[in-house]
C-alpha cells in the first residue's frame, strides 16, 4: 500500500500546476510518464484518484478539491430514500428537477468538467501508453484495460445523469459527446456533438469488454487493495450496465448477459457471503475517524464481499476521501418515513428499542446538529473538514440482487435459485429473535411478485449507495416511488449544463425535458 501512496503522491506534485483536461503543451512529459512501467502506474492511480472525484468525491489536496460527490448522491436524492434541506439550493434543484443558473453554473458544471477531466486522464494514459511505453507488453495491455474501465465506468455514471430517458430504451436520444482521444484545446471550429443513447452505451461495453481478458483474473486477497480493476470487477460493473440497459424493454438477450455475468462474479470464489447481522457495522461500513490533532481510527477489517471500493485512506493520515455529507444532515437528511420501510429487527433500518446494544445503519448521526432528524450510518464520520468514509461502489450483495432479478426477468417465472438469492440477503439482516421465515417458490403468485420483492429488497440493502434512482427509472417507477412521481419521467435526468451548449454555438443539444 505505501508504494500505491508513493506513486500518486509523486504523480500529484508532478502534476500540481497543470491540468489534463488541457492541450497537451509538450511531449517530453508524456514520453517522460508513460515510457516506464513506475511512472506509468503513478499515472494510472492517479486516474483512479480522478474517477473517485467524478463519482463520489477525492482526495482533500491543494487543487484536488472535488464537488460533494453528486453523481453518487443523484442516486438516492430525488426519491423517497432521501431528503434536501430547505436550504440546499443545489441539492433542492435534483429533488424537484428544477435547475436554476445556479446549478447549470454550480453543480451540473461541475458534474460534468470532473467526469470528463477523469475521462481525459484514462484518454492520456491509453494514447500514451500505446504510443511511448517500453516496459513489459503484459504489464503495459493491463495499464491500458485499467484505464478503459475507467473510462468505461465515468461515461456509464454521465450517462445515467444526462443521457435523454438512456435508461427507459431511448436508443435514439441523446447521450454523451464521445471523446476517446486526448483533449487537444478547445477549439470553436470543431465541436464533437452529442453520440446517441446507443452509440454511448455501445462506447461504454466496447470499452469493458475489451479490457477484460488483459486485466487480472482474481481480487486481491488483501480488501484494502480492492481499488483497481479486475476481471470480477469489470464483469459485475458489466452485470449491472446490462441490467440497467435491458429492464425497461424486456431485452432478453442482455438480461441474459447481467445474468451470465453476475453468475460468474458469483461463481468466482474471489468473495465470501457473511450471514452475520454485525457484517454491516464491523467490517461494511465500519466507523472511521479521522481527527487533525493526529489520533485515527481506521477500519481494521473490510469485508471481503466488497469488490470495488474507494478506500477513505489509503495510508494513516493521507489523502483523506469519500463521502462526509451524511452525518449532520446539513444539506439532506433521511426521512422519518423509511423508519417504516424496514421491518422490526432489520439493522439496516432504524433502532426503536433505545435498550439494544445493536448498531443499526439508521440514526440519529450528529447529535447537535438538526438532532431531531436521522440519516444513514453507512456513512458515520462527522468531520466535515476532511472526506473520511469507505465508499463501496460494487459489492457482492448488489451482484446476488442483479442475478436474483436477470434470472426471474429472463425465465418469466418463480425461480428456486432467484429465490434462495433473495433469501440470502433478507435474511442475514435481522437481529436475533427477529429472523423472518425464508421465502419459498409458493411464496409469490407471479415473476412480477418476486421482482417487486427483489427491487424492495435491493432498495433495502443498498440505500445510500448511489443505485435507487437508476432502479426507479429502469423499471418504470415499479414500486411506486412518491418524490419522483412528482417529476415528469423525461425530466428524471439532468439538463445538459448551458455552459456545453453556448460554448458549442447550440450544437451540443438539450435534453428533450429542458
Amino acid at each position: 500500500m505505501k508504494k500505491i501512496v508513493t506513486y500518486i503522491s509523486s504523480l500529484l506534485i508532478a502534476l500540481s500546476s497543470c491540468n489534463l483536461d488541457l492541450a497537451p503543451e509538450n511531449t517530453m512529459v508524456d514520453q517522460t510518464v508513460y515510457k516506464d512501467k513506475n511512472t506509468a502506474e503513478a499515472a494510472l492511480l492517479g486516474a483512479y484518484v480522478r474517477l473517485n472525484i467524478a463519482i463520489s468525491g477525492g482526495p482533500l489536496d491543494q487543487n484536488y478539491y472535488p464537488n460533494i460527490g453528486y453523481p453518487y448522491l443523484y442516486g438516492d436524492l430525488g426519491t423517497d430514500n432521501l431528503k434536501a434541506q430547505t436550504t440546499s439550493t443545489s441539492c433542492l434543484a435534483i429533488e424537484t428537477s428544477e435547475y436554476s443558473e445556479n446549478e447549470h453554473d454550480g453543480l451540473l458544471l461541475d458534474t460534468w468538467r470532473y467526469g470528463y477531466n477523469g475521462i481525459d486522464y484514462a484518454n492520456n494514459i491509453i494514447t500514451g501508453i500505446n504510443k511511448y511505453g517500453a516496459y513489459d507488453k503484459t504489464t503495459m495491455d493491463q495499464h491500458i484495460a485499467e484505464a478503459k474501465f475507467i473510462r468505461a465506468y465515468i461515461y456509464f455514471q454521465l450517462l445515467m445523469i444526462y443521457g435523454d430517458q438512456a435508461l427507459m430504451g431511448n436508443d435514439n436520444g441523446l447521450g454523451l459527446v464521445e471523446r476517446l482521444e486526448p483533449y487537444a484545446g478547445y477549439d470553436p471550429e470543431v465541436v464533437i456533438t452529442r453520440s446517441t443513447n446507443a452509440e454511448t452505451w455501445n462506447m461504454i461495453i466496447k470499452d469493458l469488454t475489451e479490457a477484460i481478458p488483459d486485466l487480472p483474473e482474481s481480487a486481491p486477497a488483501s480488501v484494502t487493495e480492492r481499488i483497481r480493476a479486475t476481471q470480477p470487477v469489470a464483469k459485475a460493473l458489466l452485470s449491472r450496465i446490462y441490467l440497467y440497459k435491458g429492464t425497461y424493454t424486456n431485452n432478453k438477450e442482455e438480461l441474459t448477459l447481467a445474468m451470465n455475468y453476475a453468475k460468474e462474479v458469483l461463481n468466482s470464489n474471489n468473495y465470501q457471503f457473511s450471514t452475520e447481522n454485525s457484517e454491516y457495522t464491523t467490517n461494511l461500513f465500519p466507523e472511521n475517524i479521522y481527527s487533525t490533532d493526529g489520533s485515527t481510527q481506521q477500519p481494521t477489517n473490510r469485508s471481503n464481499e466488497i469488490i470495488f471500493f474507494q478506500a477513505s485512506r489509503l495510508e494513516t493520515d493521507m489523502y483523506p476521501s469519500g463521502i462526509y455529507q451524511y452525518y449532520g444532515k446539513k444539506s439532506f437528511y433521511v426521512p422519518d418515513e423509511m423508519k417504516n420501510y424496514y421491518e422490526e429487527g432489520d439493522v439496516r433500518g432504524y433502532n426503536s428499542d433505545t435498550e439494544s446494544d445493536t448498531k443499526y445503519l439508521l440514526a440519529q448521526g450528529s447529535a447537535t446538529d438538526n438532532s431531531k432528524l436521522i440519516t444513514s450510518m453507512k456513512y458515520s464520520n462527522s468531520s466535515s473538514a476532511d472526506f473520511n468514509n469507505d465508499v463501496i461502489y460494487i459489492r457482492l450483495a448488489e451482484v446476488k440482487l442483479t442475478y436474483a432479478e436477470a434470472l426471474t426477468r429472463c425465465e418469466n417465472a418463480v425461480k428456486e435459485e432467484a429465490v434462495k438469492e433473495l433469501n440470502d440477503i433478507h435474511k442475514r439482516a435481522f437481529v436475533d429473535g427477529k429472523t423472518p421465515e425464508d421465502y419459498t417458490t409458493g411464496s409469490f403468485a407471479s415473476a412480477d411478485e418476486l421482482l417487486k420483492a427483489i427491487l424492495k429488497e435491493r432498495n433495502r440493502e443498498l440505500a445510500y449507495e448511489g443505485l435507487n434512482r437508476w432502479d426507479i427509472i429502469r423499471t418504470n417507477n415499479l414500486l411506486d416511488d412518491q418524490t419522483m412521481k412528482k417529476v415528469a419521467p423525461n425530466r428524471w435526468n439532468a439538463p445538459i449544463p448551458s455552459y456545453e451548449i453556448e460554448i458549442s454555438n447550440g450544437n451540443i443539444k438539450q435534453n428533450s425535458g429542458y
